[in-house]
């Protein structure tokens, strides 16, 4: 969409329960990158949906999932459907959102 291109990217989830600092997940250009491209404010997420298709090839068998904010919905593609679910279940456990199973 709007001639955006998927790229590879290193995420990093950070709860800010013990220190009193916002929940964020930040994402790198790489793991050795010092500076997040972006971080996305998990106080401003709204609902996050697993389980994702789109019609294009490129994505068949993908593992997708993504993370509503009020600003945009960012989508994040998985390597294994273990690795999506068990971000999806962090994503939501520090939200406070209560991970539904679509019946996949």
């Amino acid at each position: 969409r709007g001639g955006s291109a998927w790229k590879r990217r290193w995420f990093v989830l950070r709860s800010g329960r013990l220190t009193g600092d916002p929940d964020v997940l930040e994402y790198y250009k790489n793991d050795h990158a010092k500076k997040p491209i972006r971080i996305i404010d998990l106080n401003l997420c709204q609902q996050v949906d697993a389980g994702l298709t789109f019609n294009k090839k490129e994505f068949e068998n993908s593992y997708i999932f993504d993370i509503n904010t009020i600003d945009r919905v960012f989508y994040l593609v998985a390597d294994s459907e273990e690795e999506m679910n068990k971000w999806v279940r962090c994503i939501c456990d520090i939200c406070g959102f209560n991970p539904t199973d679509d019946g996949k």
